[in-house]
């Protein structure tokens, strides 16, 4: 069986769909990624989308998106419309040779028009679903909007009226409702329920399978040992948050963690932020010291700082499945988050961590000072089992022999 992962770009350290294709390698399936990336060199699971065509088809959908794009609100983070020519991969050998082809991050690489061409081959595809694009009219998180239930019209990332959302949005649901080998995948319950809830989507059957991750790499490793190897001191209590732009994005609600954290009252404390580089406002803001240890490019490292750290802190107002989440939880360390989207899957008050209000700086404040004081126990047990590799995996092999009528 050989399955074909579709994502637009790969970060050096790789992502969700990285790590899904090298994991189901890992048990013995023929599992590829197609990707525009040409740095992205791994070895042969990895391939790149040929360069013919690529620099005229980049200046055509950057013009096209600028103009889709124009007025949008300049607060707003994560929102892509449709490419316009993108790249037409069903002659490639490897999308010929598939059996399944998995649908990722495609923004940039794949037109509705280039879709449709994949799914005429008949083949089973599944659209994993990394945040709500697939069924909205091109936002990534809708926040409180659910415009997507119905229309996307009068679309409120834009300053004016824009009808390039709704048209999004109609296109991909007429594209959906056309062909039955099209497959929908959400790592998260919340996210499933809202791709039910969809225009584009309310006639499909969605499936829920976690994101994977490595649990030979993510597992409880010695604190004092780690903290020696990243240079970080031994006497200080860490607290972690960890994502790319994260002070930047609003999404990501940093501003609440500065406020909680400005909130508490020890001597000893030492913020650690991965994922984003120096920042002197962020610096000023804050009462306890920081350290920015920047990008991070591999996953051996990401568990590093899980271990040193003593308390993870994700303040977002909007996530999916959050891998960091899951990371942390896998490496013994507890997480402070707000209740809301699809966070209290993983954060449970008195098991893995504290769920705070959301928006409610004092009551993550009083998360943190909860796990720092130790007033909540901490059992990872049941998450090591139910997010183990394998169980995951053999979700996808069954949802798959489904579709190839496999006993």
């Amino acid at each position: 069986m050989k399955i074909v992962h579709i994502q637009a770009s790969m970060p050096p350290s790789g992502n969700a769909a990285y790590r899904l294709s090298t994991i189901m390698r890992n048990y013995g399936l023929d599992s590829y990624v197609l990707n525009l990336m040409p740095s992205f060199k791994k070895d042969n699971a990895y391939v790149n989308v040929a360069k013919r065509g690529r620099i005229f088809g980049k200046i055509v959908d950057y013009g096209v998106k600028k103009i889709k794009t124009f007025r949008i609100r300049k607060d707003v983070y994560f929102y892509t419309p449709l490419s316009a020519i993108g790249r037409d991969l069903v002659s490639m050998s490897l999308i010929k040779e598939a059996d399944v082809i998995y649908v990722h991050w495609v923004s940039g690489l794949l037109s509705i028009n280039n879709i449709e061409n994949l799914a005429k081959t008949g083949k089973p595809i599944f659209f994993f679903m990394h945040d709500m694009w697939t069924f909205t009219g091109g936002c990534h998180h809708s926040m409180e909007c659910e415009g997507y239930h119905l229309s996307c019209e009068n679309c409120n990332m834009f300053e004016w009226h824009s009808f390039f959302p709704c048209a999004h949005l109609k296109s991909k649901e007429r594209l959906f409702s056309k062909y039955s080998n099209l497959n929908f995948i959400s790592p998260s319950r919340w996210m499933a329920s809202c791709a039910k809830k969809s225009f584009a989507l309310r006639n499909k059957i969605i499936y829920t399978i976690p994101n994977v991750i490595d649990e030979t790499i993510f597992k409880p490793i010695d604190k004092k040992v780690v903290r020696r190897i990243l240079n970080l001191p031994q006497d200080r209590i860490i607290i972690t948050f960890g994502c790319v732009a994260g002070q930047d994005n609003p999404y990501k609600g940093w501003k609440y963690l500065e406020e909680a954290i400005n909130r508490i009252d020890l001597d000893n404390i030492l913020i650690v932020v991965y994922g984003s580089g120096y920042n002197q406002e962020t610096v000023d803001n804050t009462k306890y010291p920081i350290r920015f240890l920047g990008r991070v490019y591999d996953d051996t490292m990401l568990s590093l700082i899980c271990n040193a750290s003593d308390l993870f802190v994700t303040p977002s107002l909007c996530e999916n499945f959050s891998l960091v989440i899951l990371e942390n939880i896998l490496c013994g360390t507890p997480v402070v988050g707000f209740d809301t989207t699809g966070i209290p899957e993983l954060v449970k008050t008195g098991q893995t961590g504290y769920l705070a209000k959301l928006k409610d700086s004092d009551d993550l404040a009083k998360g943190i000072r909860s796990i720092l004081n130790k007033e909540i126990t901490f059992d990872m047990g049941q998450y090591r089992n139910s997010y183990s590799s394998r169980n995951i995996i053999e979700s996808h092999i069954k949802l798959i022999n489904q579709y190839l009528k496999i006993e």
